[in-house]
């Protein structure tokens, strides 16, 4: 196991040895697994102590990474090891928000049942429901 973590590291050019090393748009190694949605790579860099609030160059953290990856597991994992289900960007967007935007209707009944916020809205006021973008998500958030 030890052996794939670091090969997985190495082959993305982090460096085993320095968890918050940035690589491609500013991306953390934790970043980078959420945006695969690699369960283990995630799980993994939590027990390293890998710094969850780490954003990259777009301003987006980890929630909104496994959101784009859409693998509500990974969500799951992040929010029990700590993460804030309602994190924001810099615009005020929570990964509901991105969710509900992108049509990742798993990644939204997730989000949701870890307790994310369907009130918040965004800088430009919109919220999680104003942003869907299919009628299957609208309905999840609509009855939540």
């Amino acid at each position: 196991m030890v052996e794939q973590y670091i090969t997985w590291l190495k082959t993305r050019d982090f460096h085993p040895d320095d968890l918050e090393y940035r690589c491609f748009n500013g991306n953390t190694a934790l970043l980078i697994a959420a945006l695969e949605g690699n369960i283990m790579m995630v799980s993994r860099l939590i027990e390293a102590g890998a710094d969850m609030y780490a954003i990259n160059n777009d301003f987006n953290g980890v929630l909104f990474n496994a959101c784009y990856a859409n693998v509500p597991e990974v969500i799951r994992i992040l929010v029990e090891a700590g993460a804030d289900v309602n994190d924001t960007n810099e615009e005020g967007t929570t990964a509901l928000m991105y969710a509900a935007s992108a049509s990742r209707v798993e990644c939204v009944k997730m989000l949701l049942s870890l307790g994310a916020d369907t009130t918040l809205h965004n800088e430009d006021g919109f919220s999680a429901l104003e942003l869907a973008t299919n009628r299957e998500v609208f309905k999840v958030l609509r009855s939540a």
